[in-house]
């Protein structure tokens, strides 16, 4: 088996890593002797946040499958509190040996797979695809695969869409759906404030998340680095356009400068309409904002994200991998292939309200999924199928997660004046290049 030099690089470095125990007892294969009817372990590490969703999601798909139910037990174990905390486990068990101890599925954001490809440790199941994949719908697809490798099953697309408050842009005569470009979004946001002057169309602070200025990335086909692992981040046109897409919001007086999201302040300015729509991924629209807004139930609308920057998405996928080391990899398989591309699953796992698309392309044209939706008064589905035939995918490379955190904080460099555009590219590429050299090294 090959280990990748980021690995090799922790081997020299580290002393070996204990714990996890709980994991080990996933690796061990059915023994001579042992019973046909002790159940097979299956251990699912997940991140903090997921857990519970996903013993939900495994106790369902359990009893909509009863030929499982007695033969296969699904742990669900924590591995930290984000993907990132998962990935660095798994390093450091690759890296110290200890590989019996990894769980036999393992769940990552799409942006840490190029890093789980270096490691090698991951069941390239490309057979499921190349028996499946015209049934399932393109977006997906594309994010499963890596290099010429599909590097798993999709837990959760995040598709981004338009949540927005109808009532407001019916009075202030706004048509979301004639917004094609940035001077539209902006030109709707003025229309708005004529109506409601303490009101902003968005909220774009001083520091982005990254997922958001990805989604821009993405949406117009910018690249950090280019194919052969070279840092261009000062001269590619697409980066260069994001940053200016920021910084014409910013100065356009249509979105509030000041409001972060997640805040009770962002919760309060979406409950008084001083925030007047919002784009994030499905699981706002789907049970965020319904919860969170109860009282404003038939007032929210859907629409797509303007078509100039609507080709992106957060970072793409939540994945579900098979450990190829495990001994019930190819198990591992045949439930994720049930989990994700069965019509009974969809219908039973994520036709939801968190807001998870099924995945297969026969559901988008079912009437059982594409219904109206009690608090948007439209049908939700298919404002996220349509969405999902927009959905690219961003190059991120084995070194996405430092190359975000150095590309992000020059952004804030620029907002805030402290730089000018082209100093805060440059210093930015001259930074990738001096902390990691190439991008795919």
């Amino acid at each position: 088996m090959k280990i990748g030099k980021r690995v090799l690089a922790v081997l020299m470095s580290m002393t070996m890593v204990a714990g996890l125990a709980a994991c080990g007892s996933s690796q061990e294969g059915k023994k001579d002797g042992e019973s046909e009817d002790e159940k097979i372990k299956i251990t699912l590490m997940e991140w903090d946040s997921g857990v519970d969703n996903a013993k939900t999601e495994w106790e369902v798909f359990l009893d909509t499958f009863p030929e499982y139910k007695d033969k296969v037990e699904i742990e669900v174990v924590t591995g930290g509190s984000g993907p990132i905390d998962i990935m660095e486990t798994m390093r450091k068990m690759v890296a110290s040996g200890e590989t019996d101890e990894m769980p036999d599925i393992i769940t990552c954001n799409w942006a840490q797979v190029p890093e789980y490809y270096e490691m090698d440790i991951i069941r390239d199941v490309s057979d499921v695809y190349e028996e499946k994949g015209d049934e399932i719908l393109t977006g997906v697809v594309n994010l499963m695969k890596y290099e010429d490798q599909y590097m798993g099953f999709p837990a959760e697309v995040k598709t981004k869409i338009w949540a927005y408050r109808k009532d407001m842009f019916e009075a202030a005569g706004v048509d979301p759906n004639a917004c094609k470009t940035v001077d539209d979004l902006i030109e709707a946001g003025k229309k708005i404030q004529e109506v409601y002057p303490d009101s902003y169309i968005e909220n774009y602070t001083e520091v982005p998340q990254g997922y958001d200025l990805f989604a821009y990335f993405t949406g117009n086909g910018a690249r950090l680095s280019d194919e052969e692992g070279n840092y261009i981040c000062a001269s590619d046109p697409g980066v260069k356009d994001a940053f200016e897409f920021y910084t014409k919001m910013r100065e356009s007086g249509v979105v509030s400068t000041t409001i972060q999201d997640f805040s009770e302040e962002w919760y309060a300015a979406l409950n008084d309409g001083t925030i007047c729509s919002q784009v994030l991924a499905g699981w706002f629209t789907s049970n965020h904002l319904p919860n969170q807004c109860a009282d404003l139930a038939g007032k929210w609308g859907l629409a797509l994200w303007p078509e100039e920057i609507a080709g992106g998405s957060e970072s793409g996928a939540k994945l579900m991998m098979v450990n190829d080391l495990s001994p019930n990899a190819d198990f591992c398989v045949e439930l994720l292939t049930k989990f994700c591309y069965t019509e009974e699953s969809a219908s039973a796992l994520f036709h939801s309200e968190r807001g998870i698309i099924p995945y297969l392309k026969s559901c988008a044209e079912s009437e059982e999924f594409l219904v109206e939706n009690d608090y948007f008064g439209v049908d939700r589905m298919e404002t996220e199928f349509k969405a999902m035939d927009l959905l690219s995918v961003y190059p991120y490379t084995p070194n996405s997660s430092l190359e975000e955190t150095i590309i992000v904080r020059y952004l804030g460099e620029y907002l805030s004046g402290t730089m000018d555009l082209d100093t805060a590219l440059q210093t930015a590429e001259d930074e990738m290049k001096a902390q990691i050299g190439n991008a795919y090294d």
